[in-house]
């Protein structure tokens, strides 16, 4: 960077000559400026050289960041400067060029203050500072600049582990996030039981609490849907709005299992099993009108749903389920779909199909970063997969499946979680799109997130 250091003293006397010489001495003495502000900042495209293995050979490429999209902020009162939306992580800011208009002249300022010029490559891997000379020879306040580029990795997965009082006695369990707390639902010999923590302080869980239902329910089960909770017990419906205590749903329907729900406002329905073997729907979890018999291929047990908007349009939604696979010999996992507008479901499991989601014990399955992600415990009927190994994610909604080999992943712990809790856990995700996993015997709390998907709410 080459910059032409001048002095004050030097710059008045540039001021004072060009204020003089332009005048005749019959004419009066014009009157200069005092302002001096810094009127607009932007900074130039930045290219970052990285490397990376292209085909099997290490290569060194070019990343660009534009600078147009990314407006800086002049905050005129506190003297600051600065982008709010951070550059990609990685971003060289060691020399970058800016742009400034001002009422004056800009000039940076140090231990020696030098004049900046439009062509300088400044380094903002530390703040700059500026000042404005007003071409009365007097100075404004002085602005501190910075360019903020992300600090992490935004594919990354952070995750964290509490030194929580989750129960130890809990073993098979299930958890979904209401009210913005975290309630795990945990089976017990006579009745299943309930903890809760705040999404906010995953540290402190309230005391195994038994339900209040004189029927035996069915801890996986529970469903939020709308308003409430529900649950199962003994083919009757029940609601809650606290997770204790707990109201029988006026109505004829026996179910013997809750697939999904969505309550949007386009679309709203609750969808079971009837014990007859048969779909059903409702929309206020009273009235359920039935359909086609289930085939043998869908699921019956171990539910995960997932509903969200399709990408060609926003007001129709997709549900997608995944259930334990009935066939003994098969290596994948049994996957179905069907448009909330509609009422029928389609398989999305194919036979021949290389990318088939894998079949794994104890399986979950989230719709998380706008795509579906399944994982769990290792792979069954000979499948090579080991348990907390990868996430498989699929971004064709459920048809093809591939491992997860970067960003998204686990921490080595969870191998020998698994192990230590039989494949007792649950899971859920929060509404600052933290994924939660409690693990069965041990006590085990973790919380982690996709870095990206945290930025939005900085």
């Amino acid at each position: 960077m080459k910059l032409r250091i001048l002095n004050i003293i030097t710059c008045l006397f540039i001021v004072i000559f060009t204020a003089t010489s332009c005048l005749d001495s019959d004419e009066e003495i014009r009157e200069f400026s005092p302002n001096a502000s810094i009127i607009s900042f932007s900074i130039n495209n930045i290219e970052t050289k990285y490397k990376a293995t292209v085909n099997g050979k290490d290569t060194t490429l070019i990343a660009t960041v534009y600078g147009s999209n990314y407006p800086f902020i002049i905050d005129q009162a506190q003297g600051l400067i600065y982008n709010v939306d951070s550059l990609p992580y990685g971003t060289n800011v060691s020399k970058v060029v800016v742009n400034i208009n001002a009422d004056g002249y800009v000039f940076i300022a140090a231990e020696t203050d030098s004049i900046w010029e439009e062509t300088d490559s400044l380094n903002f891997e530390n703040p700059i500072q500026f000042k404005v000379m007003a071409y009365d020879g007097s100075f404004g306040r002085t602005y501190t600049s910075k360019v903020n580029v992300h600090k992490q990795d935004p594919e990354k997965m952070t995750w964290n582990k509490y030194q929580s009082n989750f129960s130890t006695e809990i073993q098979e369990q299930k958890a979904v996030f209401y009210k913005n707390q975290i309630f795990v639902f945990a089976k017990q010999e006579n009745q299943i039981a309930v903890t809760t923590a705040y999404a906010s302080n995953g540290n402190v869980w309230e005391p195994l609490q038994t339900i209040d239902i004189p029927e035996k329910a069915d801890y996986s089960s529970v469903i939020v849907w709308g308003d409430f909770l529900y649950i199962l017990a003994e083919s009757q419906l029940y609601q809650s709005d606290n997770g204790i205590h707990w109201t029988k749903v006026q109505t004829e329907q026996k179910l013997n299992s809750l697939i999904a729900g969505i309550h949007s406002d386009t679309d709203k329905k609750l969808i079971g099993v009837t014990t007859d073997n048969l779909y059903t729907e409702s929309v206020d979890g009273s009235n359920w009108t039935s359909f086609a018999p289930i085939p043998s291929t869908f699921p019956t047990s171990s539910y995960y749903y997932a509903t969200y908007p399709l990408k060609t349009n926003e007001n129709i939604n997709r549900i997608v389920v995944m259930g334990q696979n009935q066939l003994v010999a098969d290596t994948t996992n049994v996957i179905w779909s069907q448009l909330a507008s509609e009422h029928e479901w389609f398989p999305l499991t194919m036979e021949d199909n290389p990318n088939s989601c894998p079949n794994l014990r104890n399986a979950s399955m989230i719709f998380y970063n706008d795509q579906l992600y399944v994982f769990g415990g290792p792979g069954k009927n000979g499948g090579s997969a080991k348990a907390f190994d990868y996430f498989y994610s699929s971004k064709d909604n459920g048809i093809g499946w591939e491992k997860v080999i970067k960003g998204a992943t686990f921490p080595e712990e969870f191998n020998n979680l698994y192990i230590q809790s039989s494949g007792c856990y649950s899971c859920t995700i929060d509404n600052e799109n933290y994924l939660w996993i409690m693990w069965g015997k041990t006590g085990d709390v973790w919380r982690g997130r996709i870095n990206k998907l945290g930025f939005i709410n900085q």
